[in-house]
């Protein structure tokens, strides 16, 4: 029997992956463990190795296409086995690892958009609905709000499987006579864009990347289902950008430079320090570094630092691992390799899962002071501002020009208490 080549869940959150390209072309002959083909997930590309020894035969998919995951892409026939095309064959029975997923795992709603001239689906009671169809719970659902007939709808998943997706691009469908009117018909635009349509406003629309609804979904989760509090403080960086413009060999009076010296070597940035800073107090403040997980509580060994990494197609959070363990000059080297490969779309699932306490800077572009949104399953983020001049009173009582950083930490109040969130900025600053 031929080997399948099986679309690969390599990412917690992924449901569909996009072929980026194929390493081997069709006839060709391919060795187990060979990189068979690149998968494009909504933060980083990877390579998926060859399941099998033959002839890659029978492609399914080519460079560009979205595929759900599980899905057959590929037959791999070794030397001498007929080829007998896909349709003539028995339909392949789901890999194990497919039979054993949760059902949002076996079941994935996003799909290959469908072609334009789709059948439009007749409005129907719910209970005329068709039981033989195969579909997924939640595109059942949807059709019974909308009353469509799920016999006339085509689906795009595997073995004709009807999803989400499927209900929700097909053609707008008008109401049947007396019947009651949808609040969502189907494939209707937005309102800020039928809005702007009646109104004959200039504007242009584009489809949402994977990375923007993969940011949207998990930020509305944290937001709708956190508690979120925040605590803000003001830190003076004086002497902290005493500090390493000493340890960059730097005249004091450049210590607020982000550059790097004509020799090429890595210099360390204010945002190193504060992530060695976060670190410590993470360490000082163990009962600060823990996740909330249903009816458990996570508590971390080691401070493992998400860092927030902005890219044109949107934000991204590698994870510094073990940073309370590792000097300045290390720190430096590795947020510099996880902000090019994150950049170079090279991340790999592990570089941005597991993180404990993540922070984000945006004090590079001038930002004074702002609030964020916790990146779950973690239970705070440090945001940090920009570093402005100020007088503030010395010992004296009189005047002194200081460099303050305002910061602001957002916490999870299920596992993170006021007095635990403030003991933790108290060590932090």
């Amino acid at each position: 029997m031929p080997v399948e080549v099986i679309l690969p869940k390599v990412d917690m959150d992924m449901s569909s992956g996009t072929i980026a390209a194929w390493h081997v072309a069709e006839g060709e002959r391919v060795e187990a463990g060979d990189i068979l083909f690149e998968i494009e997930t909504d933060k980083a590309t990877m390579e998926v190795e060859s399941p099998g020894s033959g002839r890659l035969q029978f492609l399914r998919a080519k460079p560009g296409d979205e595929v759900p995951i599980g899905q057959v892409i590929a037959w791999i026939f070794a030397e001498g086995e007929a080829l007998v095309a896909p349709e003539e064959a028995t339909a392949p029975a789901p890999s194990s690892a497919l039979r054993d997923a949760r059902p949002s795992e076996a079941q994935p709603e996003v799909q290959p958009v469908e072609e334009a001239g789709a059948v439009e689906p007749a409005l129907v009671a719910p209970s005329a609905q068709a039981k033989g169809v195969r579909a997924t719970p939640l595109a059942r659902r949807l059709a019974r709000q909308m009353g469509l007939d799920l016999a006339a709808v085509s689906g795009s998943g595997p073995r004709g499987r009807i999803t989400r997706v499927d209900i929700e691009q097909l053609p707008r469908t008008a109401p049947a006579a007396g019947s009651q009117t949808l609040a969502a018909t189907v494939g209707e635009k937005s309102g800020a864009e039928r809005i702007a349509q009646d109104l004959g406003l200039g504007y242009r629309s584009q489809a949402v990347s994977k990375m923007r609804s993969v940011i949207a979904r998990r930020l509305t989760l944290s937001k709708t289902t956190i508690p979120h509090f925040h605590l803000n403080a003001d830190i003076e960086l004086d002497a902290l950008l005493a500090m390493r413009a000493q340890l960059n060999g730097l005249p004091e009076s450049t210590g607020a430079t982000e550059s790097t010296e004509a020799t090429g070597r890595q210099k360390i940035s204010l945002n190193d320090l504060l992530i060695k800073a976060c670190a410590g107090a993470l360490q000082a403040v163990p009962e600060a570094n823990v996740s909330w997980d249903g009816d458990r509580i996570v508590l971390y060994e080691d401070a493992h630092i998400s860092v927030a990494v902005a890219m044109d197609a949107g934000l991204v959070t590698p994870v510094l691992r073990y940073a309370q363990r590792k000097g300045i000059q290390q720190i430096s080297a590795e947020v510099a390799d996880l902000v090019a490969r994150a950049k170079g779309g090279k991340l790999s699932s592990r570089d941005y899962q597991g993180g404990s306490f993540s922070l984000s800077n945006l004090g590079m572009f001038g930002v004074k002071s702002f609030n964020a949104i916790i990146n779950p399953p973690e239970s705070m983020i440090l945001a940090v501002g920009q570093g402005v001049q100020q007088f503030v009173p010395d010992d004296e009582g009189k005047p002194r020009l200081a460099r303050l950083m305002s910061v602001s930490l957002a916490c999870d109040h299920r596992v993170v208490d006021g007095a635990l969130a403030a003991l933790w900025l108290q060590k932090f600053k």
